[in-house]
């Protein structure tokens, strides 16, 4: 009984997967991006230098079809939402861990501590995966201080979209055939893994989001009354 159940968990997010990777496919088709500094990522890819991309939870609808088939690993949460987003990335051409980056030499950071190693980019939603909202937590930073490599900080926008204002990260779902934008921010460097280190980098990490974000916002200047919050069921 046991087995059928996961058996049909399993199917059912194989089949959940395929569907939504079906419509973010579609849905991103659609929208008109622009890229911010994309020259700062040009760098260290013709360079062959791998990167920890570090962004904040609300903006992952935007990032998997811009930088699809990259062959980044992407940290992922072990709950069964989890399950699907991973089948979705994985038909985008990621690579993915499960796990929280939340506390040092947990199996995930292993994971991607070893993938950087073999020479991965990867990427971390740097207040995920459960929150608070626009907090950044140590992991891609201890990450960072670990291997010598350089944090990019990427955030994105749109003129038109809707927000799952329930949900803790405030999800941003782009509106159909809107203009979009992505930015890359300045590389942050990690000098070690010394406490006061990675919490003067956290904090750093932290504000060069919200500015890149306040930044993306202001680009997508938005004429007023479309903006539209879709409310997430309860």
């Amino acid at each position: 009984m046991k087995e059928d159940i996961e058996d049909f968990i399993m199917i059912r997010s194989r089949m959940l997967s395929f569907i939504f990777s079906a419509v973010v496919a579609l849905w991103s088709r659609s929208l008109r991006i622009s890229y911010v500094n994309r020259g700062i990522l040009d760098h260290f890819t013709s360079k062959k230098k791998n990167v920890i991309y570090a962004f904040w939870h609300d903006s992952i609808f935007l990032l998997p079809y811009t930088h699809r088939n990259s062959g980044i690993m992407i940290l992922v949460s072990e709950s069964k939402d989890g399950e699907i987003a991973t089948g979705i990335l994985r038909r985008f051409g990621y690579e993915v861990v499960r796990g929280s980056s939340k506390r040092r030499g947990t199996r995930a950071l292993i994971e991607l501590f070893d993938s950087m190693r073999k020479g991965k980019s990867v990427a971390i939603t740097a207040d995920g995966p459960r929150g608070p909202r626009y907090e950044a937590k140590e992991g891609a930073v201890f990450l960072a201080g670990k291997l010598q490599a350089p944090i990019i900080p990427v955030a994105t926008g749109a003129k038109r979209f809707w927000s799952l204002e329930r949900s803790w990260d405030k999800l941003v779902l782009p509106a159909p055939f809107t203009e979009g934008v992505v930015l890359y921010g300045e590389p942050i460097m990690v000098n070690g893994t010394s406490r006061e280190e990675i919490e003067t980098k956290r904090r750093e990490l932290e504000a060069a989001l919200i500015r890149l974000t306040g930044e993306a916002a202001a680009r997508m200047v938005v004429p007023q009354g479309v903006r539209s919050v879709f409310r997430k069921a309860s």
